[in-house]
């Protein structure tokens, strides 16, 4: 017999209306994206020669890097009959890097890495005065970044890299994990520096955290958590001798980059959590992280207590996506003490001005 039930197991006929229509976050108030510094992907990934197509922030691109190694993001499509330069000919005939330029894959059009028409190959000499958008982008610690301004604006700040704690050469490479879609925001991460009650019920912690006041200097905050790691156990994997006191430095540029640097005993883990926007719901996930190394150990694969806890942060974020998936922006939330109310309220002020159309006031 036909049939067209489509309950299954885990989608019972409470559940059918779920997923049905475009995704969205309920409550989001911004009208565009923060203003600042975004991952959108790592320096290994590009090669001397390489072309990708990329897609962020509504925009299609193209990503390339000049036999030099120069790495340049443009507006992805030619403006002479609007092809992708990001796709060259599947057969090899056109299209991809010249040099120190990028060839358009339909009819061989020249562009340098800020976007200038240098060659029309079929009208020697006479290239026209065509120019395409060029996307400011940086490289730290093997990070590739690209600023994004609301109004087009060029940067306004820089960002320094990872917060080392000592010698850099101390830490292991920085391991990497990408994925996503995910209906969050990039400042989601960050909130978290306001929050010391959710560790408990979306990390298993033991007690609550308590932090330091927030610190600023323009579009750059900070601020110190203290928190007892392996609370209520004897010992576990990153606490051998028992509960250690532990603290995390948060640093913050912008609304949309952000390191969590964790101290436990002689033990130091960097952690860089961001979300790109893709459009103005979805968002891709790059989480970067690095350690120190284990005694005695001068290879490039964490191990010990310090491959476990990079191993950690990777996927004790991720019970956080759980709560920002199926969540509903709160703009005024409800607060049970002037503690709470001041912390989230700084913060959220903070990243306020980076937005187009800030919804908070002073008096919030």
């Amino acid at each position: 017999m036909t049939t067209f039930d489509m309950r299954r197991e885990g989608r019972t006929g409470l559940e059918m209306g779920l997923g049905v229509g475009q995704a969205r976050m309920s409550g989001w108030p911004y009208t565009d994206f923060a203003t600042g510094w975004y991952v959108i992907g790592y320096s290994d990934e590009i090669k001397p020669g390489d072309v990708k197509a990329a897609k962020w922030f509504n925009q299609d691109l193209v990503v390339f890097r000049t036999e030099s190694g120069v790495l340049s993001v443009l507006d992805a499509h030619c403006p002479h009959m609007g092809a992708h330069l990001g796709k060259p000919s599947p057969e090899g005939f056109g299209g991809g890097v010249c040099g120190e330029r990028i060839a358009c894959p339909f009819h061989g059009w020249l562009w340098d890495t800020d976007g200038n028409n240098v060659e029309v190959p079929y009208r020697p000499e006479m290239p026209t005065k065509a120019k395409i958008g060029r996307k400011h982008v940086r490289e730290v610690d093997g990070i590739v970044l690209m600023w994004y301004d609301h109004a087009g604006s060029a940067p306004t700040y820089e960002w320094p890299g990872l917060p080392y704690f000592g010698d850099k050469s101390n830490y292991y490479p920085i391991n990497t994990t990408v994925d996503g879609p995910y209906l969050a925001k990039p400042q989601f991460p960050f909130e978290n520096s306001a929050d010391p009650h959710h560790f408990k019920y979306v990390h298993g912690s033991h007690l609550d955290a308590e932090f330091s006041d927030y610190k600023v200097d323009g579009p750059y905050a900070e601020n110190v958590m203290r928190l007892v790691f392996g609370g209520g156990k004897e010992n576990t994997w990153l606490t051998p001798n028992g509960p250690v006191l532990g603290y995390v430095d948060n640093f913050f540029w912008g609304a949309s980059l952000g390191v969590a640097r964790f101290r436990v005993d002689d033990l130091v883990c960097i952690h860089l959590p961001t979300l790109t926007p893709v459009d103005d719901d979805n968002a891709i996930f790059f989480s970067t992280v690095t350690g120190t190394r284990e005694p005695g150990d001068s290879g490039d694969v964490p191990t010990g207590r310090s491959g476990r806890m990079i191993e950690a942060q990777h996927w004790q974020i991720r019970n956080d996506f759980h709560i920002w998936q199926n969540q509903k922006y709160i703009v005024k939330p409800i607060f049970t003490g002037s503690e709470e109310q001041s912390r989230y309220a700084f913060i959220r002020r903070h990243f306020d001005q980076f937005y187009p159309n800030p919804v908070y006031k002073e008096s919030n």
